[in-house]
């Protein structure tokens, strides 16, 4: 439950603990620095992941030998003078999901797809 304070008790509390910094805008609302660092929580793919829908040839091989197709998808990377590397692989939102170490351009993604 939340406590019935006065807006002045609930100031004093957010600046003692994020410090004086903390100034309220127009809206009355208290920010200070540390109150405005984002907190990345991501509930879908992040831009360093390549999803294969279950429907294509591809994923169905990819499924069946998951570490085949990390060291074959490195392969053809290094080949291609590419720092891009695929780091795991597993099923998920109806597709396989390739974690990479860097956000894919689209001629990299034409040599996963291979």
């Amino acid at each position: 439950m939340f406590p019935d304070l006065s807006m002045r008790n609930i100031l004093a509390i957010h600046q003692s603990r994020f410090g004086a910094s903390a100034s309220p805008n127009k809206g009355g609302t208290v920010y200070s620095s540390a109150s405005r660092t984002p907190k990345i929580i991501t509930h879908g793919p992040t831009g360093c992941q390549v999803l294969i829908p279950l429907d294509t040839p591809t994923a169905k091989v990819v499924v069946a030998n998951t570490g085949f197709a990390i060291g074959s998808c490195n392969r053809g990377l290094v080949e291609a003078h590419s720092k891009l590397r695929v780091e795991s692989v597993c099923k998920t939102w109806n597709s396989v999901s390739m974690s990479t170490n860097f956000v894919t351009s689209a001629a990299e993604l034409k040599i996963i797809k291979q």
